[in-house]
């Protein structure tokens, strides 16, 4: 690939799905794009949703408080069974724990 070719490129050179692309980052984006993954087939862009998984699932076990499980449902959009696999291991830490004022039968 001729380098000091791309770097003439212009956006009036583009169509279709490249010009989009182009519009959306910028032209010095696109050529970095290009020079980096151009013909490889190995860049995906995922869906922000799918990007978001995470941050969403951290929100979810933050506010999780072991008897707000149906409110989460509502709130998020989600299954009971999708919110219970999201909170599972703090359900548990959360059934562990011991009940306030409980008195430990290994305390003096």
């Amino acid at each position: 690939m001729n380098k000091e070719l791309l770097q003439l490129l212009t956006l009036d050179d583009l169509h279709g799905e490249s010009k989009e692309l182009a519009e959306v980052i910028g032209m010095p984006a696109f050529i970095r794009l290009v020079e980096v993954y151009g013909g490889t087939g190995r860049m995906y862009i995922p869906q922000a949703d799918m990007l978001l998984i995470p941050v969403r699932d951290a929100k979810i076990r933050e506010e999780y408080d072991g008897t707000n499980l149906y409110g989460i449902c509502k709130k998020w959009e989600l299954s009971e069974g999708t919110v219970r696999r999201i909170v599972q291991e703090k359900s548990r830490e959360l059934r562990r724990a011991p009940v306030d004022g409980q008195l430990s039968l290994f305390d003096a």
